[in-house]
């Protein structure tokens, strides 16, 4: 169990609170003029323990800087690779179960247990397919 914090509710509450996956730097940003005696430290070290204790997601992307969401709703992730947006998918009920019990089948495939599935799409928003036509 977390030790409360002022700081670290004011991040958790910020991240259930925003759509568009923001990195560290941004949610510095924005929380500095909530309450401007949080240091960049702070927001790294917090969103650290809370992606560990799965109140947050964290969202590794690659050459761009981590993002993260605080809508723990099951759901995929779309990340851009030119300008590094991430997107939310949604599915049906219908639709998340049958991906469920696919990488249920594959993990049993390898002998394993599934635990968690985190479902991450790469490739080029429609934004900058627009751009590079």
């Amino acid at each position: 169990m977390q030790k409360y914090s002022k700081q670290r509710e004011l991040i958790l509450n910020s991240l259930q609170n925003r759509c568009d996956h923001p990195t560290a730097e941004m949610l510095y940003t924005d929380l500095k003029a909530q309450m401007p005696s949080i240091g960049i430290a702070t927001i790294y070290r917090n969103l650290l323990s809370l992606s560990q204790s799965k109140q947050i997601h964290r969202i590794v992307t690659k050459g761009n800087a981590d993002r993260f969401d605080g809508n723990l709703i099951e759901h995929f992730h779309f990340v851009c690779n030119k300008c590094g947006s991430v997107q939310d998918i949604f599915l049906n009920e219908t639709e998340q179960e049958q991906i469920e019990d696919q990488m249920e089948l594959l993990t049993k495939s390898i002998g394993g247990k599934k635990e968690y599935t985190q479902v991450m799409i790469t490739g080029t928003c429609k934004d900058c397919m627009r751009i590079s036509i």
